[in-house]
């Protein structure tokens, strides 16, 4: 007999945990039916010691790293669904099972269980898009049920071993926003960016984006990874800038290919003359960044320092 596996639910609203008898286990190797569906080796299933080895993959993996709770929702489902209580999973029981603190969970008034099942298709289908593509094994929540779904993944060929990322630049600039809506901060704020452009430029051996590449994210929402990617990136340097009175303050944060931050400062300054300003501001936010990222060495690779 395989070891039966548990997983933990992210407190929400007070709640815990999952109790342990909502998980089950099933034998390795056996054959069994459950709802409708035959999971065993020789059926094209996966079998469930392979789907349950699958669901321990997602829970490590960069999709579900920050997203707790929509791993207790998918991993919830999966293991009722391998214990046989597939046609059981209904909103109420899963609002009960998860998102019922202190009182029952009423469907009428409550529409979290909709709302997450939502986001965990989306970030499922995201999943094996990219990160598990060639995964052996796929679990999905179709549309209209929350009775999750397992197939065999098709395989994907590995790249060749000597291959690695191809990178465009070491490091992209994003243009610096201002906090206010005020004209003369926004321009300012672009000086800022091209003055550390040129800085840093000056200064370290790392490649930077073109301001012509960057500066088409200005004004513009976009979540820091995709950035990453379509630029081809290994990091991102971006910021705030915002003004009370004569004093000033910028926030600097360089992110990962993935959008975490790994390094971060505040530079205050006070100059009336705006060129001299930006200047200024720039050389000290140079003076703050990693040593790494400065120092006239032989070039190290962005990508190679935050992995």
């Amino acid at each position: 007999m395989q070891p039966t596996q548990r997983y933990a639910l992210a407190p929400r609203l007070g709640l815990c945990g999952i109790a342990p008898a909502y998980f089950g286990s099933v034998a390795a190797g056996a054959s069994a039916v459950r709802d409708g569906l035959s999971i065993r080796g020789d059926s094209g299933m996966p079998e469930a010691s392979e789907i349950r080895d699958h669901l321990g993959k997602l829970r490590s993996s960069a999709a579900f790293a920050r997203s707790s709770s929509l791993f207790a929702f998918l991993a919830y489902v999966v293991e009722e669904t391998l214990a046989g209580r597939g046609l059981s999973l209904k909103e109420l029981v899963i609002g009960d099972a998860l998102y019922s603190a202190s009182t029952p969970y009423d469907p009428g008034i409550d529409s979290t269980v909709r709302v997450e099942a939502r986001r965990l298709r989306r970030k499922l289908a995201a999943y094996y898009e990219h990160e598990g593509r060639g995964d052996p094994v796929r679990i999905d929540l179709p549309v209209g049920s929350y009775r999750p779904s397992f197939a065999a993944g098709i395989p994907v060929e590995a790249p060749p071993a000597a291959s690695a990322p191809v990178l465009g630049a070491d490091l992209a600039i994003m243009p610096f926003r201002a906090l206010s809506s005020d004209n003369a901060d926004d321009t300012f704020a672009d000086g800022l960016t091209d003055e550390l452009i040129f800085a840093l430029g000056r200064q370290s051996r790392l490649r930077l984006a073109p301001r012509l590449m960057v500066f088409q994210y200005k004004n513009k929402a976009y979540a820091l990874a995709e950035a990453a990617e379509a630029l081809g990136v290994g990091a991102l340097l971006h910021g705030t800038f915002r003004a009370v009175g004569a004093r000033t303050r910028v926030t600097v944060e360089l992110s990962d290919p993935h959008g975490f931050v790994i390094w971060s400062a505040q530079v205050d300054e006070t100059i009336a003359d705006t060129i001299l300003f930006q200047e200024r501001l720039a050389e000290a936010i140079v003076a703050q960044l990693p040593r790494w990222m400065v120092e006239p060495a032989p070039a190290r690779s962005v990508l190679a320092v935050v992995a």
